[in-house]
């Protein structure tokens, strides 16, 4: 590489940086419960931290994985936040008391959200109609007047 196209990257790389100095960067998908993290967390968080990255999600998509993602988020306080929520994949596996646990995980200030949760008709992992009752129970967390349709 010559002298003046490193410095042209240089520069570069400068303009972006200083373009990124009024915003937040919140990276709002981090699936940092998944066990491939468990043995370099701290690093992976550092990483993010030297990268620019002020905040990052941590998404539930289980019972499990939104309790472990709030864990997460003690353990980084303003750093790391969580969601809590069942994906749609996950919906077969939907129990009546989820509803409470996830509403004990939601009233929590460092869980910032309902999720992962939805419909997803791409694969077979959980029926149509099963999906659909998980989602109306999550999203009644979020719109109470929802929560007689939902019971």
């Amino acid at each position: 590489m010559s002298e003046s196209s490193s410095s042209n990257n240089n520069n570069e790389l400068t303009k972006l940086t200083n373009c990124f100095d009024n915003y937040v960067l919140i990276d709002v998908g981090a699936n940092l419960t998944n066990r491939k993290f468990g043995r370099d967390l701290e690093s992976v968080v550092q990483r993010a931290k030297d990268s620019g990255v002020q905040k990052i999600i941590a998404i539930g998509s289980s019972l499990k994985s939104s309790k472990e993602a709030l864990r997460l988020a003690r353990i980084y306080p303003g750093m790391v936040y969580s969601t809590a929520g069942i994906h749609p994949h996950e919906a077969k596996s939907w129990d009546e008391d989820y509803i409470d646990q996830l509403r004990d995980l939601v009233s929590n200030s460092e869980c910032v959200g309902i999720g992962e949760c939805g419909l997803d008709y791409s694969r077979d992992f959980s029926t149509p109609t099963t999906q659909e009752m998980v989602f109306e129970k999550q999203a009644a967390l979020l719109c109470p007047s929802c929560s007689d349709r939902a019971q």
